[in-house]
């Protein structure tokens, strides 16, 4: 059993917050720079902290840890998150679009989330948890687990392990490479994370300067997005390892490194604040007393980081400690709320969505305080179907499966579906909602393309040869270029001619059997490659068609990801257009000023592929800027 007094305790628990505001308002003017920098240390950086959601959510997590106590859910965090944060960026918004269509932690995490899921936004919340298990990297890093697959899945989860683990190890120890061990060793060892950290630390010990160590990190694990988490946590382990548990001389080399500076900054701050302690963090930084500020709704707390570090200690005497003992403490008494009788859990066995001929199977697990021993109902809303009844029997646990999917002849597919699960026992009912999208519903034309030159089929009759259509090369090389292209490339259709908009809601779809055949593409999630459509290999364009169906005339907003060229209608009218490629996120295009009319709204993207494959992305949200996503929206067949 390890000890520690209460004072140093708490007193490292306020160097850790003190460390996290500072620091992190530090970089928080910088987020997003990629470029090195050389900026210079001023009073003015750490003075007054900025808000920040590095801080917002954990005093969010304290809000449900101080009601349920050790026992808490990741669902209860996600609850928490959706009821008192307003701000949705990034990973934030797919989190809460699943939570608002029932699909819970894990999967709010994993699903729709391919492009975010590597990000900052779990690892940056590790310092409670450490907090809370003082000395336990084992039970931190449980706690860190909840919290992460609210919106990541993952190495971002390791992330998040391996930093709350590693927190907690420096209420013991000062040593970096023996935080490092410790955080090591809550994650597995071939994992991609666990190898950033161990290159991080050789690069470190070879090369001694943080330039270098940047450029090898970039070039090993660099990323597109400015907030993905190897390269950002990277940074941060450099500069721990490099700057001598100087807390400004640290963030100001995570700062200058850029990308993610207000997280790198922080979290870098965070952990010396552990090492060093409050008192002599203030020592060496003039800084204390620091009044932090938030940005989401949580009344009832002192508003200086020392406060909050004193809520959090006095938390923690009221948790379950294995391994160690808090010494000399108060005597704080904590009633935690009791769990229910029953809960329920769900569990999908892939991507909790279904289309036509499509079955997703969603586990129903029912836990109880005693023997669970009853009948579990599953009813599904119009147009799914699979739900029914199972007996159940258990000891404080038992599961059933059902088979959820959506009618053949079925013609419109709400996104959101909510699905209720009921179990009866002794009398009584007990009920959750869980929640089954509906796929989105393309119709596909397609591929089109031209040749260089364009010949139509009537110039080749009579034994005329399409060489006689070739614009001679200035040379014998470009006459070459020039029939290779022509065999082996197909140029782009370029022009907007295409048998014209309203055809698309016809049938009509050249090249299937006259227009016999219509085409369906559905979309499990939000984004998708053309490979998922067809298997044609080269550049061409397809048209993809959906008519959307609206209860109210209503003004939204379009976020569109893509790699390649494409054209954006709604209702004949053209909203956006890129004709060059570009690097995937998951909302490369911004469109404002979209109107949803009531009823039908017919949907129209035209997409070129360049090169052997291209992906794309399609949601509608309420706003432009850290916007929640719409999630009530139906799609009607065409």
């Amino acid at each position: 059993m390890r000890r520690i007094p209460y004072e140093k305790y708490l007193d490292k628990v306020r160097g850790c917050f003190a460390g996290k505001a500072a620091v992190g308002t530090m970089g928080a003017p910088y987020e997003g720079v990629k470029m090195r920098m050389e900026l210079e240390y001023r009073r003015e950086m750490t003075d007054a902290m900025l808000p920040n959601d590095d801080l917002d959510l954990q005093v969010l997590w304290l809000d449900v840890v101080n009601r349920y106590g050790a026992g808490f859910t990741s669902r209860q965090l996600l609850d928490r998150f959706c009821e008192y944060c307003d701000y949705s960026p990034g990973e934030y918004a797919v989190m809460r679009k699943n939570h608002d269509s029932g699909i819970y932690p894990p999967y709010s995490g994993s699903y729709r989330n391919d492009f975010y899921r590597e990000g900052m936004g779990c690892p940056i919340r590790s310092e409670i948890w450490a907090c809370l298990a003082p000395g336990e990297p084992g039970l931190a890093a449980d706690y860190a687990s909840r919290d992460g697959v609210l919106d990541h899945c993952g190495e971002s989860v390791l992330a998040e392990r391996f930093f709350a683990a590693a927190e907690a190890e420096a209420f013991f120890e000062d040593d970096i490479g023996v935080l490092i061990t410790a955080g090591l060793s809550v994650i597995p060892e071939d994992c991609k994370f666990a190898r950033l950290v161990k290159d991080v630390a050789g690069w470190c010990r070879e090369y001694g300067d943080i330039e270098t160590v940047r450029a090898f990190i970039l070039d090993g694990y660099g990323h597109p997005d400015c907030t993905n988490m190897f390269q950002n946590m990277g940074i941060t382990l450099a500069v721990l390892l490099l700057c001598g548990k100087d807390p400004i001389k640290t963030g100001l080399a995570a700062l200058n490194c850029g990308f993610d500076t207000d997280c790198t900054c922080a979290s870098a701050g965070a952990l010396l604040g552990i090492v060093l302690g409050g008192e002599k963090f203030t020592e060496m930084t003039g800084i204390g007393g620091l009044r932090y500020v938030l940005s989401v709704r949580s009344d009832g707390h002192d508003d200086k980081t020392d406060g909050l570090a004193r809520e959090i200690a006095e938390l923690s005497l009221s948790m379950p400690h294995k391994e160690t003992e808090i010494c000399g403490a108060p005597d704080v008494k904590r009633t935690f709320v009791s769990s229910p009788e029953y809960t329920f859990s769900f569990d999908y066995d892939g991507e909790p969505c279904v289309f036509p001929g499509h079955v997703c199977r969603v586990t129903v697990t029912v836990k109880g305080n005693g023997p669970v021993r009853g009948v579990l109902r599953v009813v599904c809303p119009e147009p799914l179907t699979g739900g029914g009844e199972k007996e159940l029997s258990g000891d404080r646990a038992a599961s059933a499966d059902f088979y959820i999917t959506v009618a053949e002849d079925a013609e419109v597919f709400p996104e959101k579906n909510l699905l209720t699960a009921e179990f009866v026992t002794d009398g009584k009912k007990y009920a959750d909602e869980f929640g089954v999208c509906c796929a989105g519903v393309w119709r596909v034309d397609g591929p089109f393309w031209r040749t260089e030159p364009a010949i139509a089929p009537k110039q080749l009759e009579n034994g005329i040869s399409y060489w006689n259509f070739m614009k001679p090369g200035r040379d014998e090389g470009e006459s070459t270029d020039n029939v290779r292209d022509f065999h082996l490339d197909f140029a782009r259709d370029t022009t907007s001619e295409y048998a014209g908009f309203d055809e698309m809601f016809e049938p009509f779809t050249p090249g299937y059997s006259d227009g016999r055949i219509k085409r369906y593409f559905y979309s499990t999630s939000d984004s998708f490659r053309l490979s998922d459509i067809s298997r044609f290999y080269g550049p061409c364009t397809f048209y993809l068609a959906r008519k959307i169906i609206c209860d109210a005339d209503r003004e939204v907003y379009i976020q569109l990801g893509r790699t390649a060229p494409f054209e954006l209608y709604l209702n004949g009218r053209l909203l956006s257009r890129r004709d060059d490629c570009d690097t995937f996120t998951s909302e490369n295009v911004h469109v404002s000023g979209v109107k949803l009319l009531k009823g039908e709204n017919r949907l129209l993207l035209r997409l070129t592929q360049i090169n052997t494959d291209s992906k794309w992305s399609l949601v509608f949200s309420k706003g432009a800027t850290c916007a929640d996503h719409l999630i009530d929206l139906k799609t009607k067949k065409i």
